[in-house]
This record gives C-alpha cells, structure tokens and sequence, in this order.
C-alpha cells in the first residue's frame, strides 16, 4: 500500500524519497474533485447552448483601491501559508512525524508568517492600485454557469469534507469520544454519503443564490459525481485507509506474498489465536470472535486470469496501521492485516466507472430535466447497498436488524431516485399530449 505519495513514488521508480507528505488518500480525493469539476463544466456548456441554462448578470465596482477585508484576507492567507511551511522545513522532523496534525496545530514559523503575509497583502494593494480610476464606475457584466464551476467545486469540497468526517464520526461514535482531535485530524475516516449529503448542502445553497435552476445542475453534475466516487475509492484502495471488506477465509497471505487456500473451518481457530486474552485485537474483526464477519470464497474456474488479490488482500503499509507488524520494516505503517479481506475499494471503483459511463452515454439521450440525476441516485444506492454485504461497517440495532449507516441512505437514495423518475416521466408524458 501507498500511504503517502513518495511511497507510490518510490515503489514506481524505484527511488527513496523519504518525505510522507502528502497522503496518497487526500491526493485522489483532490483528484476526486477535479474530475468532477470537469465533468460539470463540460455538461453546463453544452446545457447553455441548448439554453437550459443561462448567463448571471452582475454588478461590480471597477476601479475601486484594495479594501481593508481584501488586504486583511490576503494578509491571513500569506500568514497561514509562511507560518505553516517554513514551519514544516524548520522543523521537519516533527512534520514528518503527522503532516496532518501538524497542518491543524498551533505549530510553526511567526516570523514565515509575518513576512509572507505581507507580502501577499502588498501584491494585492499593488493589484488594486494598477487597476485603479480617478472616479470608479459601476458596471453590469454577465458570468457564464460554467464560470462559477471554481467557486461550486471549493464549495462542494468543504461542506463535503465537512459532511463526511460527521457521518464517518456518527458511525463510529465511540472511536470518536475515545479520541476526538485524533479522528477530526486523521488522513482517513471520511464517509462518502456524508460528503454527498454535505457537498449537496453547500450547492445547493450556491446555486439558488445565483439564480441557476438546480435541476440542470444535478443533470450536469451527475455523471461527475460517480466518476468521484471511483477516484476517490482509488484512493481508499492505494492507502489502504479501512474502507476493505470483510474476511475471506478461503485464502492465507504469508509474509513472502504468496497465496494459500485455507481449510474452511481453521478460521475460528485462526480468529481465537490472534484474541488470546479474549478481547478484541483489531476494530474492523468485531467485538468477539462469534462476531466476525467472514465468508469462505474461492476464486471461480471461470475467473481464474485474475490474481487471488483481487478476491483476498491484506492491505501491508494501510495508513490506518493496523494489523500484525511487517518482519523487516521499521517506522510508520508497519503494519498488514492478519486475515486478508475483500478489496472492495477496487469492486466500487470499476462499479462507479460503469456507471459513469452509462451515464455519460445516456445524457445526450435524455432529455427529461431531473431524469439523469433520477438515474444517478438509483445506480448509486443499488452499488452501495450491495458492496455493504461484505463491507465492514458500524451497524445500527432497529428493531432487531443490524443495519448500517451506508445501508439506510443508500436504499434512502434508490427510493428518492425512483420517485423523481416516475414524477419527471409522468410530467414528460403530460407534456407530449399538450
């Protein structure tokens, strides 16, 4: 696994960069965002040829020198920037350590900080001041849809962030009141349907403030959505941050990588030597050992050109760290884990990169306004509920059924989904008879 790029770096070509930033998890997620961000500009450009979507007139001063909030925000943002990294360059060692809970501590450089500043705060008085007129005027420019798509994806980025450590910290309550800076600063724990619901929040804010019709939004961005999910389970997938399934017991992994079929009954026996005390030893194998979940599974005759990983992985250097130690490494994410498990991450990623492709050749064909979002939700919640039948989740107790989170938004979503494709369809047939 690849906790940080440089890993990913090294293992590529062949190099020993010892830098662990940044994580391999946040860099996809990053990339998550991008793609979405392309699918929906892609999609408002062509939405605002077939003028379903219209240009946003705006007033705005020309002219005008530099604010105080323009050059005190410029100034904060320099200060964050020096004081941070001249922080970590100072003292790297104490950065390489947890780049995250160094980014999100009090550490750093005053001094970086002050310099950078203001210096970003005199480039912006310097901006404003070239710029600026003897008497400044009003004027009344029109911003495309497409143009806001830099200003939607940061939104739909924080709330998402935002969105996903609540869910991911509802889920797993008792992790988070056990330790609650640790699980706000982790690299991992991120629930995507919390970014979804959160991400979906923030835009939906945005795009009523501007004046553009939601629905076409939703359309646009759809396909974007599920080309994310991929991505970013790309990422879960390299880092090996716990999103994996539950234990496959047909398969044992030995320290040398190589693959054995296990009897069916040694797993108890398996699962009682790794809790010789009784208690639990890893989070994700359950509480005792009659609660944990696994499935005997061997490969198919008929899928026997794929590797055994792709039915059994142990997920060795997971950025969780958790598992056995690995005989020979020394320092951070040491780690794999005893029992290999299914890599879901890699089942939903070639999932969702069905589905965008469904999608992608079904939006020029649709022409129904809500239909492709409609579309979207179905698909989503039907991948998610299935891949949560051998996923390790939190589950919550409702009247006797152990259920989890994902569980109750996903089939949330297929239901929503069917009722706005049976209303758009039912508005599309009573406008074919007018």
């Amino acid at each position: 696994m690849f906790p940080t790029l440089n890993y990913l770096i090294n293992y590529l070509f062949g190099t020993e960069f010892s830098f662990n930033f940044p994580p391999t998890f946040g860099f996809m997620v990053a990339l998550a965002f991008l793609s979405a961000a392309w699918v929906l500009a892609s999609e408002l450009k062509r939405k605002e040829k077939q003028g379903l979507v219209r240009g946003i007139p705006k007033k705005i001063w020309v002219g005008k020198p530099a604010s105080q909030w323009e050059l005190i925000s410029n100034g904060l943002l320099g200060f964050v920037l020096g004081f941070k990294i001249l922080g970590a360059i100072m003292d790297s060692v104490l950065f390489k350590q947890n780049p995250q809970a160094y980014l999100l501590s009090l550490e750093g450089n005053l001094i970086g900080g002050l310099i950078v500043g203001g210096i970003f705060a005199y480039l912006k008085y310097r901006e404003k001041e070239k710029a600026k007129l003897p008497t400044p005027k009003e004027e009344t420019i029109v911003i495309r849809p497409y143009q806001l798509v830099g200003n939607i994806t940061m939104i739909a980025a924080l709330f998402g962030i935002i969105g996903a450590k609540i869910f991911h910290n509802l889920e797993y309550w008792d992790q988070f009141i056990a330790d609650p800076i640790g699980s706000l600063i982790s690299a991992s724990g991120l629930t995507f349907y919390g970014g979804l619901i959160g991400g979906f929040c923030g835009v939906w804010w945005y795009v009523r403030k501007n004046k553009i019709a939601l629905v076409h939004v939703a359309d646009s961005v759809a396909p974007g959505l599920i080309l994310a999910y991929g991505v970013g389970r790309i990422g879960c997938l390299l880092a090996g941050d716990g999103d994996w399934g539950v234990i496959n017991s047909a398969y044992r992994i030995q320290e040398d990588r190589t693959y054995t079929i296990a009897h069916r009954d040694s797993i108890l026996s398996d699962l009682q030597a790794l809790t010789p005390s009784g208690q639990p030893v890893f989070f994700y194998y359950g509480n005792a050992v009659d609660e944990v979940d696994y499935t005997y599974f061997k490969k198919p005759a008929a899928l026997g050109f794929l590797p055994d990983a792709f039915f059994a992985f142990d997920f060795p250097h997971n950025v969780n760290e958790e598992g056995i130690p690995i005989t020979g490494c020394q320092g951070q994410y040491c780690n794999r884990l005893p029992l290999p498990v299914f890599p879901t991450p890699l089942y939903e990623t070639l999932m969702a990169l069905c589905i965008f492709f469904s999608l992608w050749l079904l939006r020029r064909r649709v022409q129904s306004a809500g239909m492709i979002f409609s579309i979207y939700l179905i698909l989503n919640g039907v991948e998610r509920f299935f891949i949560e039948q051998i996923r390790v989740n939190s589950t919550y107790n409702i009247a006797g059924f152990h259920i989890t989170q994902a569980e109750i938004i996903a089939t949330s979503l297929i239901i929503i989904g069917l009722t706005g494709a049976l209303l758009v369809g039912k508005i599309q047939h009573k406008l074919l008879k007018i």
